[in-house]
């Protein structure tokens, strides 16, 4: 009999990219998510859906449903793609799949998600890609910052969302952080953007891909919908900084971190999302992305310097004329041979969105994770069930 993987998070773009390649390995693929419609859900690579309650609004039945599902479907590897592994990695500490879970434990993650207790991190492990940064936790702590370009942000957030970029004295006194919605200050860098998405295996790494969002919401601030890998010399620069940053560690799970350049053109990092992101489309279903997984084997890093990835109707809409430039060369995320998700189903899924976005008065970035989102530091257990 095959394998059997279950895939959470299955909203995600980036899921059905698993789901896809794990069936092209020949595992039985299982997808899952609190959303009724998500993307994976109309894969025909995708043996079955199930849905789970919301582990932000429905936290002690999450748990108890989820450890059902695990029981009933007795998969050999659970893989969360979105920010429900901190719910998951938090239950599973005292269930016997812990070890099927592929992600970091709770406090790992903790330490990962955390601006600016993964800044700290970089800083003692990896220094020269390291920029300046504070933690800010009180009024007293914002009235230091005076005099210097600072970037804000929220310790706990995605998507670039309440992000303040070089903000006037007024705006820094709108905020108000504490010790429960911790804020980072970081100082402002000027250069390129880059981001990588990576796959570590019990402390070493084993497949990465960096990649340049070029078309975004939000007017170019917000989350990315179109991708141009970078070059093969970028992709080796930041796997130098993956290395040291996880060396002497146990773990295994997806790392994925966002990079700009300072003024001398030297790469700082500046955050990590400990979760699946865009960089995993460029791996192939040959490339050997499923065996990193699942055996620790260490794959090329992919030869997919300059391809563009995205969505035709969102780089159009959003890139106005350079979208219009990038239609020709773009490789669409939701294409696979045998697999094409129709515009019904890619409609359904939307439409699911716009409504938790009008439920909630939020955006839809933040609509996107605002059932499964993790906002705050470490707090108590979930409940027993």
């Amino acid at each position: 009999m095959s394998q059997r993987v279950l895939i959470t998070g299955a909203r995600a773009p980036v899921a059905l990219h698993w789901c896809r390649l794990f069936a092209e390995a020949g595992w039985d693929v299982h997808a899952a998510d609190c959303l009724t419609h998500p993307l994976a859900r109309f894969s025909r690579k995708v043996g079955a859906f199930h849905r789970f309650p919301s582990p932000v609004f429905e936290a002690a039945s999450f748990a108890s449903a989820f450890n059902g599902l695990v029981e009933d479907l007795d998969p050999d590897l659970i893989l969360p793609t979105c920010e429900e592994v901190f719910h998951l990695a938090l239950s599973a500490a005292r269930r016997p799949w812990q070890s099927k879970l592929f992600a970091p434990s709770f406090e790992t993650l903790m330490a990962l998600h955390d601006k600016a207790a993964f800044n700290a991190l970089v800083a003692e492990r990896v220094p020269t890609f390291a920029p300046a940064f504070k933690r800010v936790e009180s009024r007293a702590d914002l009235d230091g910052l005076k005099g210097v370009d600072w970037v804000l942000k929220p310790c706990f957030s995605r998507f670039a969302t309440d992000v303040l970029v070089q903000p006037s004295q007024s705006k820094i006194a709108a905020i108000n952080p504490n010790i429960s919605e911790p804020w980072l200050a970081q100082e402002y860098l000027p250069g390129r953007e880059v981001c990588l998405s990576a796959v570590v295996a019990k402390g070493r790494l084993v497949a990465a891909q960096a990649y340049h969002p070029i078309v975004r919401l939000r007017g170019g601030v917000g989350a990315g919908v179109t991708f141009e890998a970078a070059s093969n010399a970028t992709n080796a620069r930041l796997g130098d900084f993956v290395e040291p940053l996880v060396a002497g560690e146990t773990f295994s799970g997806q790392l994925s971190f966002d990079f700009r350049e300072d003024g001398n053109g030297q790469w700082k990092v500046i955050e990590c999302n400990p979760r699946s992101t865009s960089g995993f489309h460029f791996f192939g279903p040959r490339v050997g992305l499923v065996e990193a997984v699942t055996d620790g084997r260490k794959t090329a890093l992919t030869a997919s310097e300059g391809r563009v990835m995205g969505e035709r109707l969102p780089t159009l809409l959003l890139g106005g004329l350079k979208g219009l430039r990038l239609l020709g060369s773009i490789e669409t995320l939701s294409a696979w041979p045998g697999d094409s998700l129709g515009p019904l189903a890619q409609l359904r899924a939307f439409r699911e969105l716009w409504a938790l976005k009008q439920k909630h008065k939020c955006s839809l970035e933040a609509a996107s994770t605002v059932d499964i989102c993790w906002n705050q530091p470490a707090t108590e257990s979930l409940p027993q069930t």
